[in-house]
């Protein structure tokens, strides 16, 4: 049964897509990790000591190497290629966690996580573009939240892991994940789409063979023709900046995928995940569950939450879906905001059931929007020679922000309490819901070609909106 299910297109393209989101578990698994390691250094079970100044730079390291690799890589994904690109982060991630193993301080903490983001960068720029295009256009959608459905796994394993174990014994585990990514990636295809831009026929028609399974020898010719003709203008042009910025259709959709991704890191949820653990400790957990526990509900909460992303976001749409993230993380986001800011002030306690309901709700609705469909957009809004560029552009847009909510959540938390930082996330998810609302196409279903063709029409079309209104107001004055 399950070998009918791999020689089926759908199901090569899922497993193609599978273990290429393997390496967005490793990033998971650093975005999880320091909120059992602070949980540790907290409770006096490390032997290295850092101050609460020392802690924030070591968790917003992550995001300063992150800065270093996807620019890089966004011009390198078409000149080596996807795949060895996305390979390359298996042995890095092996050789941070050895630092992690022979090593007791601080100072070292930050080369790992510097290290550790680098690769981060090269996987938020190249994953992407993989999933989009090995994934036929009717579950485009639905193998692109894999990307957050892997993120989402490797931050509940070590969530659940490493309250459990010791310092070292969670080295180990995350040290598993990298080893279970490069022994499998190696038998996936490359991209079909990089082998038509290098003009290598021979691979690309192996590449869509793989993915293709047992179908007949004319529908994979047909799918050949239909991906080169797809990037047959592409192929005209290098994939530059001038390509980038130089037409209208490219410089609407960079707008709307750096708005989401705007939006994305607004939210907050990079920052609410990292300290997850010292959150809850901020809340009255005497007569309730304990801060560790809480934090791994959540990450079986953020989980489980993406099996329905997967089946919602084919069916509703992206549109939709990221309207109601938007909305529903801003809404919750601040009441979490009163509830810390009526601890903050003494009133009464609440309960720590309410933090963790409202945060929980937060980051279920995050996980069936704003989480998982960033990276479809990356991978279905720009032509093909500039898919990489943009990836990696974006990905410096969302490092930025986020480094600046890992580093000045401690220092907000300290100065004016924890609640400032939730009503700051609040309001920028309700400003992220105007602007999607505003600028945001559907793309559902769409091919390449359809979603350009349809960015191009609402470019066309306001020109000519403008230009009526203007007669309208000529006609009233000469009325006048």
């Amino acid at each position: 049964m399950i070998g009918g299910f791999f020689n089926k297109p759908v199901g090569r393209q899922y497993v193609a897509a599978f273990v290429a989101s393997l390496s967005v578990m490793m990033a998971g698994t650093s975005f999880g990790w320091p909120s059992p390691v602070l949980a540790k250094l907290a409770n006096g079970g490390l032997t290295m000591a850092a101050t609460n100044e020392q802690q924030s730079w070591m968790i917003a390291m992550l995001e300063l190497g992150n800065l270093l690799s996807p620019i890089p890589f966004g011009v390198l994904v078409d000149v080596v290629g996807r795949k060895p690109c996305l390979l390359l982060t298996g042995p890095l991630y092996i050789v941070s966690w050895l630092m992690v193993l022979f090593s007791d301080t601080i100072g070292v903490l930050y080369w790992v996580r510097l290290l550790q983001g680098a690769c981060i960068g090269i996987i938020t720029t190249v994953a992407p573009i993989y999933i989009g295009e090995i994934a036929g256009d009717g579950i485009r959608g639905a193998l692109s939240t894999f990307f957050n459905g892997m993120l989402n796994a490797g931050i509940l394993y070590v969530y659940c892991v490493g309250p459990l174990v010791s310092y070292d014994a969670l080295t180990y585990y995350s040290l598993l994940v990298p080893c279970a990514f490069l022994g499998t990636c190696l038998w996936i295809p490359e991209s079909p789409y990089y082998y038509v831009l290098r003009d290598d026929d021979k691979k690309a028609h192996e590449s869509v063979a793989w993915l293709h399974g047992d179908a007949e020898p004319d529908v994979v010719v047909r799918e050949l023709m239909r991906i080169k003709a797809e990037a047959r203008d592409d192929l005209r042009d290098k994939g530059s900046m001038r390509d980038l910025f130089g037409s209208r259709c490219s410089r609407k959709a960079f707008l709307i995928v750096q708005i989401v991704a705007a939006a994305d890191v607004l939210s907050g949820m990079t920052t609410v995940l990292a300290y997850a653990s010292s959150t809850f400790a901020h809340a009255d957990t005497d007569k309730t569950l304990s801060p560790d526990q809480f934090t791994m509900l959540l990450g079986v909460l953020i989980f489980c939450t993406t099996f329905v992303t997967g089946y919602l976001v084919d069916k509703l749409g992206r549109r939709p879906l990221l309207l109601f993230s938007c909305f529903g993380c801003g809404a919750f986001e601040l009441v979490t905001g009163l509830y810390y800011y009526k601890r903050w002030v003494g009133f009464e306690a609440l309960g720590a059931w309410i933090p963790f309901t409202a945060i929980g709700s937060f980051a279920v609705i995050y996980s069936i929007g704003l989480g998982p469909l960033l990276p479809t957009l990356q991978g279905e809004m720009f032509p093909s020679n500039v898919r990489g560029l943009a990836s990696a552009i974006t990905s410096v847009t969302l490092t930025v922000i986020s480094f600046v909510g890992l580093k000045m959540y401690q220092v907000i938390t300290d100065r004016w309490g924890i609640h400032v930082n939730y009503f700051i996330y609040g309001t920028g998810c309700l400003g992220s819901f105007l602007l999607i609302y505003q600028f945001l196409p559907e793309t559902k279903g769409r091919t390449f070609a359809q979603i350009q063709n349809d960015i191009m029409k609402t470019i066309d079309n306001r020109p000519s909106r403008v230009k009526n209104r203007r007669k309208t107001v000529i006609a009233n004055t000469t009325g006048v």
